[in-house]
């Protein structure tokens, strides 16, 4: 079965419908589902099920207009026979949250996925290369023969993006063990320059018939072999620029994120309490081109500034309509929560707010 972007599909392991958004890899899509929130799914997972009401076929043509019409079963370079120079047709981006993105973890990584993720020791191998980094990439992918070096795959990697190098059988796997990696980090604005890395592959043929080596990797959505190539943060710097009035700047602009702001104001019922609605089409005028990443972290950001502003001007209670979802914003928004020992957070009263809201309690301590 073919999938494509804009494709309305239902679920075979559970129930509800959605839109196809992105081609994520040769098997795996993220699906749009009816409220809003997109999940990475495997095609095997999903039906294509047809419009039949005028109004269902407008929503479908819309879908697609803001798609493209690449499939999932578009056919697969073989970077054993050609290389390919062009990330546009096979880089697809990772689906990364802001609390997941910490520096001190950054990597670029291989990933072996499995295109039969139920049985896992058998089928043939997908390959990725993973940019797990905030700064695009260039990597360079070579074989070593007898007299010489081949390449097999070439791309610009954007951050936090995933590009799909080729798909292997099991008799290919020795060839891919002991590949060789250039990478050079394209830093488009920094006070550092990083030196071009080379990374040598070498996994033991014995691993790809262990089980417990695929494991549900929480960046790729899909179970997989990983090995991580390089940690972003041993790469060397060759070049850094001096402080003085560029370090000057930088604070100037640290200290202007952290200046009092009246936000909150917007948001009082009375003097001690506000209620702000984080829904996403009460922050932006159009969100309908906008992902779901993006538009969680809009949401974020609010968050953020209206609790610091509820801090500054000595605002006791507020309460954050978020709605339900899939429960990721309540999930972020709790996370950041618990790093401050002067907030105490609970359900809002449901008779007020429903079930998708959150009250915050400011106790004595305002800093």
């Amino acid at each position: 079965m073919k999938v494509k972007v804009g494709d309305r599909v239902k679920f075979l392991t559970e129930s509800g419908q959605g839109i196809v958004r992105n081609i994520i890899g040769p098997q795996t899509v993220s699906v749009e589902t009816e409220d809003g929130f997109e999940i990475p799914t495997l095609t095997s997972d999903l039906v294509v099920i047809e419009a039949t009401s005028p109004a269902e076929r407008l929503f479908v043509d819309e879908m697609k207009l803001q798609g493209d019409d690449e499939g999932v079963e578009s056919a697969p370079v073989l970077v054993n026979e050609t290389y390919n120079s062009s990330s546009d047709d096979n880089s697809s981006r990772l689906i990364v949250y802001p609390s997941d993105r910490e520096p001190d973890k950054f990597h670029i990584s291989i990933a072996f996925s499995p295109k039969n993720q139920q049985m896992p020791l058998i089928g043939d191998l997908d390959i990725y290369l993973m940019n797990f980094t905030s700064d695009d990439i260039v990597f360079s992918m070579h074989s070593a023969g007898e007299n010489e070096f081949s390449l097999l795959s070439t791309a610009k990697v954007e951050a936090f993006n995933k590009f799909y190098i080729t798909t292997i059988s099991r008799e290919e796997i020795e060839a891919y063990t002991k590949a060789q990696f250039q990478v050079l980090v394209l830093q488009h604005q920094s006070k550092v320059l990083r030196a071009p890395v080379s990374s040598d592959m070498s996994i033991k043929g014995s691993r790809f018939y262990k089980e417990s080596a695929y494991k549900d990797d929480q960046i790729l959505h899909q179970k997989a072999l990983i090995y991580k190539l390089i940690d972003f943060k041993n790469i060397p710097i060759i070049s850094k620029l001096d402080g003085g009035k560029q370090d000057d700047e930088v604070q100037k602009q640290k200290a202007r994120i952290y200046e009092k702001n009246d936000e909150i104001l917007k948001h009082k019922k009375n003097n001690n309490e506000a209620v702000v609605d984080m829904h996403i089409w009460e922050l932006v005028e159009d969100h309908s081109r906008m992902t779901n990443l993006e538009m969680l972290n809009i949401q974020l950001s609010y968050f953020e500034k209206c609790l610091q502003s509820a801090i500054d001007n000595h605002i006791t209670k507020v309460v954050f309509i978020h709605g339900v979802g899939n429960g990721r914003l309540k999930q972020e928004i709790s996370s950041i929560m618990d790093e401050r020992d002067f907030l105490n957070y609970k359900p809002a009263n449901m008779s007020e707010y429903g079930v998708g809201a959150t009250q915050v309690d400011i106790m004595g301590t305002f800093s």
